[in-house]
């Protein structure tokens, strides 16, 4: 082989040099694209992580709307037993709850129950399809706004004496 590269070196010196820098270039592409894969993978690698904080933080902020409505619940609650106590009870069996406690009740069950579809519509933790996160995210929105919608429709007691 050595003996062939100094026979092309005396006979055609251009053809040895272009020999050379094609090999060269071969090399440098391999190199590259080597670095290439490379920083593809961190870059996967850093987007994941980043889906993985955005699915973090929407969870906690749709966890925070439901607990958020879930005290808005026991304040109206509450205002209704102060109402009660102030203005006197229906006159209805001590055993059964009132209606605006029934419809409080029937508005956390409703939320409860967003809440275990929002849970349920979840994807894998190790899923990276960034379509089932986005809808996932859209889900998240929406069941926000549920929660926000449920505590305009709490009940609140009218004081009859101003």
């Amino acid at each position: 082989m050595i003996e062939y590269a100094q026979y092309l070196l005396l006979t055609n010196p251009l053809e040895f040099y272009t020999a050379i820098v094609a090999t060269l270039g071969v090399a440098f592409w391999m190199l590259d694209r080597r670095s290439m894969k490379a920083a593809l993978k961190a870059t996967k690698g850093a987007e994941i992580n980043a889906l993985r904080l955005e699915r973090q933080k929407t969870e906690a902020s749709v966890e925070q709307s439901f607990a958020t409505l879930q005290l808005r619940c026991q304040a109206s609650r509450d205002a209704w037993r102060d109402h009660e106590w102030r203005n006197g009870p229906k006159l209805r069996s001590p055993l059964r709850s009132s209606e605006e406690q029934k419809e409080i009740q029937q508005l956390e069950l409703a939320a409860r129950a967003y809440l275990e579809q929002f849970k349920a519509s979840a994807p894998d933790p190790g899923s990276c399809d960034i379509e089932k996160l986005a809808a996932y995210f859209s889900e998240a929105n929406r069941t926000s706004l549920e929660f926000a919608r449920l505590a305009s429709q709490l009940p609140e007691p009218k004081n009859r004496f101003h």
